[in-house]
């Protein structure tokens, strides 16, 4: 007998918002509200009317820690560093002291990752071509056993940027190569990555430094060295740009095969004043004056907290990872580490403080599930939801936060996660594999509850309201009750459950 084919998860805007057949349920939970809407037979339903996109409260309300036990603050750490709190991660860390997995999460290089390289290279994309690197590269952050080492190349992606509206015909071959240079140098010092970048041809073509000759010095990387890079705002003055840019002429490239050359005829050698020092410096010179500022120290600290831990921290908070940057030479897996163990890390506020990019959002819902995909259907997916990557906007990178939730963003994100749900991947693209709800669950849920209390556990750490619950059990009991339900029109409602609370507001939330 043919087996007859599941039924489709659906949740469409028409449906999301509410409409003949339907009735809605709105998901509140400090502050955050969604639809969601389940068919029901006969009689028609109250449209109800939603803000799309609206999102949790960041700060905790009547719960005061909520991250009070060891198994909540192992699921934030989690979230934080490999796209999403997988059931395998879980049983292997717990109970262990969270330095010491702290540990383990740095030491990438301990893992052995040639399962997902040899998959990668069987998908045989188009390196050539921006596509093919865009889903290389989802595709890669999917299938790693290394997670957080792509953690690592995302923030450095999204700290010196560069991108292929800059970088021409040969600009997706030069943009994979400095992501491999990010990732071959995710944990080391800022020097050597500073070093490294400037002169590498994608970033000189972004800010134009092979432009700058003896006499003509071109100013676009050197103010974004100090602004973005590594001071901030207020911390140079133009004419320390001025005379940063002279130190950067004569780093150019060769037109055969764009690769980078030091032209000595084209660089300025003559005297400098750079932020109070004189001499004959040169780009590398530029880096260690810069790497002695106070404020350095700070704003590398900022960058990799606001990565990690939330938005705009004060000071105070601050203070002890900036010490450990300066302490430490600025290198990067020191500072990863104290911020990773620091209190502050673990305090309320950091709690679903940082809104997912596209990018967090579509790797960690495909790693929870299993999915195994070139990463195509990926790359659209997140394009929808407003980030390319080798692409970002301007050179200050994505500016993130609540912007990446919109109305249209928003509904990418719902499609998506039915889509995923569905079939592996949304429609008019080929999934490598289906998703399925199974992953989701460590024992066929015995109950409805059984069910719901395994999904939101994974996905937004079992936070939801009773309301909620109530809803989303009355979604999985209509028709007879769960346990009595076919077993195909039961995968459909466990399947409708995931794809539910992975569109819902709190798990937009890392």
């Amino acid at each position: 007998m043919r087996e007859s084919r599941a039924a489709r998860v659906r949740i469409t805007r028409r449906r999301f918002l509410g409409g003949a057949a339907a009735t809605a349920a709105v998901l509140t939970a400090g502050g955050a509200s969604a639809v969601v809407l389940h068919e029901r037979g006969g009689g028609g339903a109250k449209r109800t009317a939603i803000k799309p996109g609206a999102l949790p409260q960041t700060t905790p309300g009547a719960q005061s820690d909520p991250l009070a036990t060891a198994d909540l603050r192992l699921r934030h750490l989690l979230r934080r560093t490999t796209f999403a709190v997988l059931p395998a991660d879980v049983q292997r860390f717990s109970g262990q002291p969270l330095d010491h997995v702290v540990d383990q999460l740095l030491d990438t290089a301990a893992v052995d990752d040639s399962a997902a390289e040899a998959k990668l290279a069987s998908f045989a994309l188009d390196l050539r071509k921006p596509q093919g690197i865009i889903s290389w590269w989802l595709a890669r952050m999917t299938l790693t056993r290394r997670p957080m080492l792509e953690r690592m190349t995302l923030f450095w992606h999204g700290l010196l940027t560069s991108g292929l509206a800059k970088t021409g015909a040969k600009g997706a071959p030069l943009l994979l190569n400095q992501n491999k240079l990010f990732r071959a140098h995710a944990f080391d010092k800022l020097d050597v990555l500073l070093k490294a970048v400037v002169r590498d041809p994608a970033m000189m073509l972004w800010l134009d430094i092979e432009t700058s000759r003896k006499g003509h010095p071109n100013e676009n990387y050197p103010r974004e060295l100090m602004e973005l890079f590594t001071l901030g705002v207020g911390n140079y003055t133009e004419q320390d740009v001025r005379e940063s840019a002279r130190a950067h002429t004569g780093y150019s490239l060769d037109r055969a095969d764009c690769t980078f050359v030091f032209r000595p005829a084209q660089h300025d050698d003559g005297e400098k004043t750079f932020l109070g020092q004189t001499g004959n410096w040169d780009a590398d010179s530029i880096v260690d004056i810069i790497l002695k500022q106070p404020v350095a120290g700070d704003h590398f600290a900022r960058k990799l907290f606001e990565f990690f831990a939330y938005p705009a921290p004060d000071a105070a908070t601050l203070k002890p990872i900036a010490d450990v940057a300066r302490s430490s030479g600025f290198d990067t897996r020191a500072v990863v580490r104290a911020i990773l163990t620091s209190d502050a890390f673990y305090a309320p506020q950091a709690y679903r403080a940082i809104v997912k990019s596209p990018t967090d959002y579509v790797v960690g819902a495909a790693r929870l599930l299993g999915v195994e995909s070139n990463g195509r259907a990926l790359a659209g997916a997140s394009r929808l939801m407003g980030q390319v990557l080798f692409n970002p906007p301007n050179v200050a990178g994505w500016p993130g936060g609540r912007t990446w939730i919109g109305t249209s963003t928003w509904f990418a994100r719902v499609n998506f996660a039915a889509a995923l749900i569905n079939a592996g991947a949304p429609k008019r693209t080929t999934p490598a594999q289906a998703a399925g709800a199974a992953p989701l669950f460590a024992s066929p849920p015995s109950s409805a509850d059984d069910a719901i209390a395994q999904v939101a556990t994974l996905t937004v750490d079992g936070q939801i309201s009773a309301a909620v619950r109530s809803t989303l059990k009355d979604y999985l009991e209509t028709g007879g009750g769960f346990a009595t339900l076919p077993s195909a029109q039961r995968d459909e409602r466990l399947r409708g459950l995931a794809a539910l609370l992975l569109a819902s507001p709190e798990y937009q939330l890392a």
